[in-house]
């Protein structure tokens, strides 16, 4: 549709009039910015400082927070290795423990080096199952301990529960892991040598057994437990402050008692007889059972009968023998009977469960197996163990003879010898540890000189389905000990 504008006069001037207006309120929105106005400028120059100033604060912030986050980052990273790296130690230390408790008595371990428990804890103190006693260090110290150098830490404190070869005598046992643990080291990433990355401490302690004393073990439990502690970043605020890593790994040791012999010579059957014509030759050997009662028992293994093996060893002595068999008792010769009547002894007088010890447990468990009859002597012997008492680097062995075993000229050892046929020989033979002659059940020692700190265990088995026991023989002779 098409329009005159004449139709309209008075409306298109209000029209005009209108836009006329608008244009000029539009005019003066816009900043006079010429020589004629300079308050105009500096008011615009004042906004643009504004905004940077705020873009700055806004960049300064955003900078301020990545940074803070890569902080957190490298310390959530270095926590975490730190961490894995106190779990490693913590694990070593237990891994170190259990290698070491072979060969150790448990009383050594709870007393210390010293063999005396400390005064701060007296015996008849019931502290067997507090949490802190069974850890070597404060949970405090070793959050803030000295990884590279804890000595200042830790000195003062005393020795009950450090790994300990036990006192001998007068001499003080060798700590085979110290109070200053042992360190854990990794090459050093920026130059030579190694550097601590983390340490572990590891105690002894008892279980509660009910004998309210903290440092006699009397159920042949103990609790061992690692303190594996890495360090991390660390932080300086008025001074060095360390927030370590800390692991603790605990775990239960029990000691099978079932050869816990309660005599230097153990001779187990219904019979017992020597090897030889004469159970005992000469006059001058020992068998000298120290703390226990007795210096040889016998375990009857059918006690209901007439057949008293201890009258038949105390008959096989002459009585200008008799001397040389002591004891802490008041028996003259101190011969007696140690039949088991609970605990894991019982396990002796079980045929099968000593065939199945013999010929199946042992070979599996022990550090060298030699099958069928064996001859060894002097130096062409193999290698057997060592135990010196005052020196930390004893290794006692398990070695399995499944056969006779003939020994002669000088050999020494220490551990745990089990034979399965004949035990006999000449020579000399320092033996520290245990010797099980379990099978044949035939000991004939008269031929040689046996310096034997520890036991001897002989029992004869009869094959069958199931086995029994037979007759026990074993001789001693010379200047045996």
């Amino acid at each position: 549709m098409v329009w005159p504008p004449e139709a309209f006069p008075g409306q298109i001037e209000a029209i005009l009039e209108v836009s006329m207006l608008c244009f000029s309120n539009f005019r003066s929105l816009v900043s006079d910015t010429s020589s004629e106005n300079p308050r105009n400028f500096s008011r615009q120059e004042g906004l643009a400082f504004l905004i940077v100033i705020i873009a700055l604060s806004i960049f300064a912030l955003l900078g301020l927070y990545f940074g803070l986050g890569a902080t957190t980052q490298i310390r959530i990273s270095d926590n975490y290795e730190s961490r894995i790296q106190a779990d490693m130690a913590a694990r070593a230390g237990l891994n170190h423990a259990r290698e070491l408790m072979r060969g150790l008595e448990h009383n050594d371990l709870l007393r210390g080096a010293d063999g005396v428990a400390t005064s701060i804890y007296p015996p008849s103190t019931d502290i067997s199952g507090q949490y802190a006693f069974r850890n070597w260090v404060s949970w405090s110290t070793a959050r803030s301990l000295n990884v590279v150098n804890p000595a200042s830490a830790v000195s003062g404190l005393p020795d009950d529960g450090l790994f300990n070869t036990g006192k001998i005598g007068t001499t003080p046992g060798t700590i085979l892991i110290p109070g200053i643990g042992i360190a854990l080291t990794a090459p050093d990433p920026y130059g030579a040598g190694t550097i601590t990355t983390a340490r572990y401490f590891v105690k002894v302690t008892d279980n509660d057994d009910g004998d309210g004393d903290p440092f006699t073990d009397s159920d042949g439990i103990v609790i061992v437990r690692s303190t594996g502690v890495a360090q991390t970043v660390r932080e300086t605020s008025g001074g060095t402050v360390r927030a370590n890593s800390v692991v603790v790994y605990e775990a239960r040791f029990r000691e099978s008692r079932t050869f816990d012999l309660d005599a230097p010579v153990i001779l187990q059957g219904d019979t017992v007889a020597p090897a030889k014509p004469n159970m005992f030759n000469g006059n001058s050997f020992t068998i000298d059972g120290g703390a226990n009662a007795y210096g040889i028992g016998t375990i009857d293994t059918a006690a209901g009968n007439t057949n008293d093996p201890t009258a038949q060893v105390v008959g096989a002595l002459d009585t200008n023998q008799y001397n040389n068999v002591v004891g802490s008792g008041a028996t003259v010769p101190a011969v007696g009977d140690v039949t088991p009547t609970s605990g894991d002894q019982l396990q002796l007088l079980d045929p099968n469960y000593l065939w199945n010890f013999a010929y199946n447990v042992m070979p599996s468990s022990s550090d060298a197996v030699y099958q069928g009859n064996q001859t060894w002597a002097g130096g062409n012997a193999p290698y057997l163990g060592t135990y010196p008492p005052t020196d930390a680097s004893h290794r006692p062995r398990v070695t399995y003879v499944n056969g006779d075993l003939n020994l002669s000229g000088n050999i020494s050892g220490a551990g745990v010898l089990f034979v399965t046929g004949e035990l006999k020989g000449n020579g000399n033979l320092d033996w520290v540890g245990l010797i099980l002659v379990v099978g044949k059940g035939y000991a004939n020692l008269a031929g040689m000189k046996v310096g034997l700190t520890g036991g001897l265990y002989v029992v004869n088995l009869q094959a069958g389905n199931p086995p029994t026991f037979g007759t026990a023989q074993f001789t001693i002779g010379g200047r045996s000990t």
